[in-house]
């Protein structure tokens, strides 16, 4: 996508790479989930047009152009990563943040961690704790698979579970075709997506949410076989300012199966 420049912060001897496109205060930061780089946020980004904010994409350590981590973190340690790019890309006001799945995660800490960095929250289809469906434990293997062997037919077997089941293998493919296009040309670590598995397994905000201080939004497909709706329900219920929009044939993927609803919530945020 044009306009995007890469950029590179340290912290605490790790190398984090971001992108960054021009643009007004607030900054909109873009948290990617399980095993994605922030380029996976490009197609929706091409999707949704123009957008009147500072675009941030991070790379959680171990995807895109961060450093591998060679030992075990937790989601704390990945939002501590975004603090330390919102630092260095986000400008003055406090950001905008929007978290997809696993992203969602790491933006519920980065609100309670570092507050003042954070001007509202859309969370997609996430959780206060790891509440997989028991389909997408068992489909793991072979997610990792096909990101090792860029092979798009395996590709293809893990993409009917990421979008509503009305969708046939053909809409499935069509709709994720753009990631994995993006996912074949970046590396990928094996050790990196068990490490953030692992640290995922750990996640739990439930009790803590009450201290989030920012609006947040909170978009969940109705047919979400990976993190089941009720997990924003019950994120919803335990974010003091939370509004929960549940949609209609949609999946996991709603960057992808519903991306201009998933823009109303940037602006449902804005607007509060």
């Amino acid at each position: 996508m044009s306009g995007l420049s890469r950029h590179w912060v340290q912290r605490g001897g790790v190398r984090l790479s971001y992108q960054v496109r021009d643009g007004p205060d607030p900054a909109l930061v873009l948290l990617a989930g399980y095993g994605r780089s922030g380029s996976s946020w490009l197609p929706w980004l091409e999707r949704v047009g123009p957008l009147p904010y500072r675009v941030v994409l991070v790379d959680h350590r171990g995807t895109g152009g961060s450093a591998r981590s060679l030992r075990p973190y937790t989601l704390s340690t990945v939002a501590d990563d975004a603090a330390a790019v919102l630092g260095a890309a986000a400008g003055h006001a406090p950001a905008l943040v929007v978290g997809e799945s696993m992203g969602g995660m790491v933006a519920q800490l980065l609100a309670l961690r570092h507050p003042g960095q954070v001007g509202g929250l859309v969370l997609s289809a996430s959780s206060a704790r790891a509440d997989f469906s028991r389909a997408f434990l068992r489909s793991l293997p072979l997610t990792v698979a096909a990101a090792v062997s860029k092979d798009v037919r395996v590709w293809s077997m893990c993409d009917r579970l990421l979008v509503h089941e009305n969708k046939s293998p053909s809409d499935a493919h069509e709709l994720l075709a753009p990631l994995r296009e993006i996912q074949r040309a970046e590396p990928y670590s094996r050790v990196n997506s068990l490490l953030q598995a692992a640290a995922m397994s750990f996640h739990r905000t439930a009790g803590r949410l009450g201290a989030v201080g920012v609006p947040v939004e909170v978009l969940v497909g109705a047919g979400d076989r990976v993190l089941a709706p009720r997990n924003s329900r019950v994120l919803s219920e335990c974010l003091p300012d939370a509004r929960l929009t549940v949609l209609a044939d949609a999946g996991h993927a709603i960057p992808f199966e519903r991306p201009m609803e998933l823009l109303r919530a940037v602006k449902r945020l804005r607007a509060r």
